[in-house]
């Protein structure tokens, strides 16, 4: 049998459907890697820009605790130095019992007691301890409401 021209133009044909038929399947199989990979990547992005506005949330929720509690603060200072100068003084609420027989004359039973001077101090450090903690617990809680 003679090789003809019509044999070698088929199998050149042949060879050429072969070849686009690999690199067909190669094609599309790059083509399905893309489109999972896109996927993904599109989901990523979704979870980062999530995260992203969870951040800036938690972050705008804390600097609105910190100014409270720098306000705080500086109400306990203004308090302390108000103290520390006599412009204010800090009175207890209290009943004495009253004894039967008449108070001495020298003795003003109207005027409410007030607290030693050290006393005053213990008293505004304890305020900004209170303030100190109650902040901390609302912002405690507040995030766990965010984040449960």
């Amino acid at each position: 049998m003679r090789f003809n021209s019509q044999h070698f133009t088929l199998g050149a044909f042949a060879v050429v459907a072969g070849l686009f038929w690999f690199y067909y399947s190669e094609y599309q199989d790059k083509a399905e890697e893309y489109r999972s990979l896109k996927l993904q990547y599109e989901e990523q992005v979704a979870i980062n820009t999530t995260q992203q506005e969870r951040i800036q949330q938690l972050h705008e929720r804390d600097a609105k605790s910190l100014q409270k509690l720098a306000n705080a603060k500086s109400k306990l200072d203004e308090l302390s130095d108000t103290l520390r100068t006599n412009v204010k003084r800090v009175y207890i609420k209290a009943e004495c019992p009253v004894s039967e027989t008449a108070a001495p004359t020298g003795v003003d039973g109207s005027r409410p007691a007030r607290l030693a001077k050290d006393a005053e101090q213990d008293y505004v450090r304890l305020l900004g301890e209170l303030e100190t903690l109650e902040a901390q617990f609302l912002g405690l809680r507040d995030w766990a409401k965010i984040e449960c």
